[in-house]
């Protein structure tokens, strides 16, 4: 599966859902899970019936790929279609039931949060499908570097990047751009959050962003998101090293499943860029592992962050 594909994972958090468990999932993962799980049947129908994807494409007077697309969980096929394909199938009265059942549900779901026009106006590219990605994911691997986390990040902290970094941007922009990031902190409170295993610099801690009483705020914060049993904080100390000047920020997505491909995040001037291949999510374990081995622990990295907070003016 490529990354661009990826958007497709949405449906994975759902997919423990399917196998009787319960796991963090929006409206929209719901959605998509539907769409993935009427694909899957339609590909099963299909292979039990003898033919290929280019088999039942001549019938439907369309491209192979049409088929596919269909059958990934990235489109559902037309009325037309469907009823073509379960015939040519020889699909049961029970097996039709059941898919146009879940083609029902699947359309009965709202639309997730990022969908909003504003959002969507506001990122692009994979930037964009980062949303997605991090909307469905059960486990989040994360070094922020120079950063405060994002996910941990207050209100003032994030304006006070903004201001600076998109001071040329307009005000609109850059308040949909605070709201984003305050939004996407709900995957760490909903119902069944992720689990974030966060590491940050410590000169990400040091720097004074807003001024120290917005710093303050924003240390205590942390000290406050340790408690929660999902988030797992973790500094890298001066006294590290070459590993506490390791400046680009990265996260590793993981899903629920197995079978379900990690993806990697890696933040560039431009924006994110995502990869699923087999060999860089290795190699950025790799590396995550690397730092993991000059972290103070989490209770010297709280003792660190209190001692911080301490020495603002």
């Amino acid at each position: 599966m490529s990354v661009y594909a990826s958007a497709t994972l949405l449906s994975l958090a759902a997919l423990a859902i399917w196998e009787g468990n319960q796991v963090p999932v929006s409206v929209n993962a719901n959605a998509i899970f539907a769409m993935r799980k009427v694909g899957e049947e339609l590909a099963r129908l299909r292979e039990q019936a003898g033919l290929r994807q280019d088999d039942i494409a001549v019938r439907l007077n369309c491209s192979r790929h049409n088929i596919s697309k269909i059958e990934r969980g990235k489109a559902y096929p037309s009325p037309e279609q469907l009823e073509e394909m379960l015939t040519t199938y020889g699909a049961s009265v029970e097996q039709r039931a059941a898919v146009v059942a879940a083609i029902d549900q699947g359309k009965s779901f709202g639309r997730a949060w990022y969908e909003r026009p504003q959002v969507q106006a506001l990122f692009t590219g994979d930037s964009y499908r980062y949303l997605s990605l991090e909307d469905a994911a059960e486990h989040l691997s994360m070094h922020s570097a120079t950063y405060v986390p994002g996910l941990l990040q207050t209100r003032e902290y994030i304006e006070a990047i903004v201001t600076f970094g998109q001071k040329h941007e307009s005000a609109e922009r850059r308040e949909a751009f605070v709201e984003t990031r305050l939004r996407r902190q709900a995957v760490l409170t909903r119902r069944y959050p992720l689990t974030l295993d966060a590491l940050c610099l410590e000169s990400a801690l040091r720097a004074i962003v807003g001024g120290p009483k917005v710093m303050r705020a924003q240390l205590r914060h942390l000290l406050e998101s340790t408690k929660q049993q999902n988030i797992n904080l973790r500094v890298i100390p001066f006294a590290a090293g070459a590993a506490s000047i390791s400046s680009v920020p990265f996260t590793i997505i993981d899903f629920p499943g197995a079978d379900n491909r990690s993806v990697v995040s890696q933040e560039r001037v431009r924006g994110e860029t995502l990869q699923d291949d087999s060999a860089e999510v290795r190699r950025t374990r790799r590396k995550f592992a690397d730092l993991t081995d000059h972290v103070l622990d989490e209770e010297e990295s709280i003792r660190l962050i209190e001692e911080i907070e301490k020495e603002l003016p």
